[in-house]
């Protein structure tokens, strides 16, 4: 609740500027743990919590940090049922306890828990025990006391042999079981303060040390590792054992409710976010009588061999899968649950098509998978996800670094990926024609003559060419039927290391992984030798630097180019050189130094007391930058979220995680939808959204809604501008809309024309420019099609 507060403030805050749904998007695909809680099945997911409503057959509100988890990242569920608690482990804020829709005190290391990495919670009456990356917490959930109470921490230095417990059980006869890369431990609930009760296992009596899962049955435990599976009847005499199958890695296993044993291949990799198998099977049945049944990938509606954990849920077989969602078993096929979504959790582009679709890719600089992304590409209608990759389309590579969008509203995705047979993927350029059916093209140095396969960057200009960044070689540019019109190479640039690409029209920004930043001052396509190229005279731009973003802004007619580098946020207009910081506001480059008036505290140049600042003051650099068509400035940074710069008021906002919806304070990409006023801003744990405004020039809306006016009270001597919103639109009706104020008397004190927003906002002034004085005041507001709204607010000097 404080976090929603906090940010409503801050829209009030922001003058005519107003922020308006918030939204979140992050993959739900991949699973990690499932509970049953009355008609309610619990999903925790990487990108959220789902609730999935069994009776109806319907997801419900997905739950985000946007609701109040300390994470998006949810590793692990359980429900106390004495309390009627509901505990969400995640992967780096504890885990969270939520009661009726009430999130209470959330269990952290402040109180106590070992980390805030969450493997599993498991509970046994009042005792709470939870697998954590270094090692297991024992909380008492005491009901006279407003959070559980930590009782001891377990570790290899009191009955563990390691600390990273990857999988626990606790039986109802009263022993817990915990399994590591250092084998299997177990002790009696009894005897946990005595230290020679704790058990291990581990080679040779298991046939591999790492322990993947454990499952518990009415009269054996079974035991999964890297090695094989293998059963204990007489888990104190462990010699004697059955082994179920040996020379292949199992994850995970389960022993149903009629003692039959499910298993399925492979080991989770952690590091990698990733189940890592190399069979067709997908899920292995082996009954208390030996009877062998299997299912393999494309049989009976299973499309994943990816199995995170197998369960009973209602009395049915369940598969939580990494990637697919959540399989039930039926008499004779299995039953898919899964919710439409992005493809992945770090987005590294963005791309707006002629249809105004999004789409989003979520690639890397370096070859092999990462692990919250290299999952292909997706493209977002506004209501459906549509998600591409190497398992279900002819795209080449799922490490897609960078999106272009040609004329003929093409899609163009570039690979970094090197050839590799270990993940199937291929360089160079996938092309997707999805005008009716999709049609697939590849473009590469063989067929078209671009310099490199690996591609960092594509960008069209406003004669349809396709610029083509080459990482390791240089610039080729292409017609959009993938014909060699020209390439170049940076001037006196040995490494190359080519990012991205900015053609304004009248000048053209070439920015290295290494070297900075090269310009071309003319229209024409650059060429390596010419004494077109400019480079910054400082080494800011030119020595280990990074170029991340670069876009043009018009300023009096004067081109300026703005530049996002690891050295800081610089702007050009052909003449000077600008660099604008935390600290100092801006300077100028200026007889061979910086110049920023350190003797003269000069508003231009130092921030005014109480000024907010670029980054919120925060020491790091930008990522993104983009200019929306209200000609503000947006800039996303590495570490501090993203400020709004609007230049013509020397004004600085920022939005981080603490003040706003954002997901994450790392910003990746930005761009803007015009059709709906929508800014889509990338992060490494996923993509938000927010509107922002629509442009008089978009703007469909024709419908006047119920308005209000606010803030109410107005404090214009306090900064505050009031603004009248048409509830259920993010913009007042096109066309010559008028909003009238009138005083307590019925006399007209002015008439507001709509701002740059297509919104009408008033600073407290008559007509004449003079301070009106404190009373209620009425407002109407009409269309030329004589629809109205009328209200009243309170202004206070």
């Amino acid at each position: 609740m404080k976090k929603i507060f906090i940010f409503w403030l801050l829209i009030l805050s922001t003058a005519i500027f107003a922020l308006k749904n918030w939204k979140i998007y992050t993959n739900t695909t991949h699973v990690f743990d499932a509970i049953e809680i009355g008609d309610n099945l619990k999903i925790a997911t990487w990108g959220g919590l789902l609730n999935y409503n069994s009776s109806t057959g319907t997801f419900e509100k997905t739950l985000t940090t946007i609701d109040g988890l300390g994470s998006n990242d949810i590793r692990a569920l359980d429900h106390i049922e004495h309390s009627d608690e509901f505990l969400v482990g995640t992967s780096d804020a504890g885990i969270n306890r939520i009661f009726e829709g009430t999130y209470l005190t959330p269990l952290t290391e402040s109180l106590g828990l070992q980390s805030n990495h969450i493997n599993k919670i498991t509970h046994n009456d009042t005792l709470i025990f939870v697998a954590t990356l270094s090692g297991v917490s024992c909380f008492k959930n005491d009901l006279g006391f407003p959070f559980p109470l930590l009782l001891k921490n377990y570790n290899t230095e009191n009955g563990l042999s390691a600390n990273n417990i990857t999988s626990m059980q606790l039986t109802q006869e009263g022993f817990i079981y915990f399994g590591s890369n250092s084998g299997l431990d177990f002790v009696d609930l009894d005897s946990l303060e005595v230290i020679t009760s704790w058990h291990h296992i581990g080679e040779p009596l298991l046939l591999n040390n790492k322990v993947t899962s454990i499952s518990v049955g009415e009269d054996k435990v079974a035991v999964a590792t890297e090695g094989g599976l293998q059963t204990f009847e007489n888990i104190y005499d462990p010699d004697q054992n059955e082994i179920i199958h040996e020379g292949d890695g199992i994850f995970p296993v389960h022993i149903d409710q009629e003692n039959s044993i499910w298993y399925g291949f492979g080991f989770w990799d952690d590091n990698m976010l990733y189940v890592q198998d190399s069979t067709e099977i997908a899920v292995v049945k082996v009954t208390a009588t030996g009877e062998y049944s299997e299912w393999q990938i494309g049989s009976s509606n299973l499309n994943t061999t990816k199995i995170t954990r197998i369960l009973e849920l209602n009395n049915r077989i369940t598969l939580l899968s990494w990637g697919e969602g959540i399989f039930l078993k039926n008499d004779d096929d299995w039953q898919q649950i899964k919710l439409n979504s992005i493809c992945a959790n770090i987005v590294t582009d963005i791309a707006i098509d002629n249809n105004l679709d999004v789409w989003i890719s979520n690639g890397h600089f370096g070859d092999g998978m990462v692990s919250k992304g290299t999952r292909g590409v997706s493209g977002f209608d506004g209501s459906q996800w549509e998600n591409y990759n190497v398992s279900n389309s002819d795209i080449k590579s799922d490490n897609i670094l960078s999106i272009g969008i040609d004329s003929s509203n093409r899609k163009w995705f570039g690979a970094w990926a090197t050839n590799s047979s270990a993940t199937g993927w291929y360089s160079g350029i996938s092309v997707l024609d999805d005008s009716v059916s999709p049609v697939w093209e590849w473009i590469n140095t063989y067929n078209s003559g671009i310099y490199t396969n690996t591609i960092s960057h594509i960008t069209n200009d406003n004669e349809n060419r396709m610029w083509i960044s080459c990482y390791d070689g240089g610039i080729s540019v292409l017609d959009e039927n993938a014909e060699l019109i020209s390439q170049f190479v940076l001037p006196n640039d040995e490494d190359q290391k080519v990012v991205i690409s900015h053609n304004s029209g009248n000048r053209v920004s070439i920015g290295s992984y290494l070297t900075g930043l090269r310009i071309w001052e003319d229209a024409s396509i650059p060429n390596t030798f010419n004494d077109y190229w400019t480079v910054p005279p400082f080494s800011d731009l030119t020595s280990s630097c990074r170029i991340f973003d670069i876009t043009t802004k018009f300023k009096n007619q004067v081109e300026e180019t703005w530049i996002a580098a690891s050295a800081g946020l610089f702007m050009y207009n052909g003449e000077d050189w600008y660099k604008f910081g935390p600290h100092i506001k801006k300077k100028i480059w200026f007889d061979g130094d910086w110049f920023w008036n350190e003797n003269n505290p000069d508003p231009e140049y130092w921030y005014y007391e109480g000024q907010e600042r670029l980054y919120g003051s925060i020491v790091t650099y930008p990522t993104a930058v983009l200019l929306d068509p209200f000609n503000m400035l947006w800039i996303g940074s590495q570490d501090a979220g993203i400020t709004m710069f609007d230049t013509s008021r020397d004004k600085f906002i920022n939005y981080t995680t603490a003040n706003s919806p954002l997901i994450s304070n790392t910003i990746t990409a930005l761009e803007y939808e015009p059709q709906t006023g929508t800014l889509y801003i990338g992060t490494s744990s996923g993509l938000n959204s927010v509107e922002i405004g629509i442009a008089a020039e978009m703007n469909t809306e024709s419908k006047l809604f119920e308005t209000i006016a606010f803030p109410n009270p107005f404090y214009p001597d306090q900064g505050d501008i009031l603004n009248f919103e048409n509830k259920g639109s993010i913009t007042m009706p096109a066309g010559k809309t008028k909003c009238r104020i009138f005083d307590l008397n019925g006399g007209l004190v002015i008439e507001l024309n709509k701002n740059i927003y297509e919104q009408f906002n008033w600073d407290g002034m008559n007509l004449n420019r003079e301070k009106c004085s404190s009373g209620i005041y009425f407002y109407l507001i009409s269309t030329p099609d004589d629809q109205t709204s009328s209200g009243k607010f309170v202004l206070v000097r």
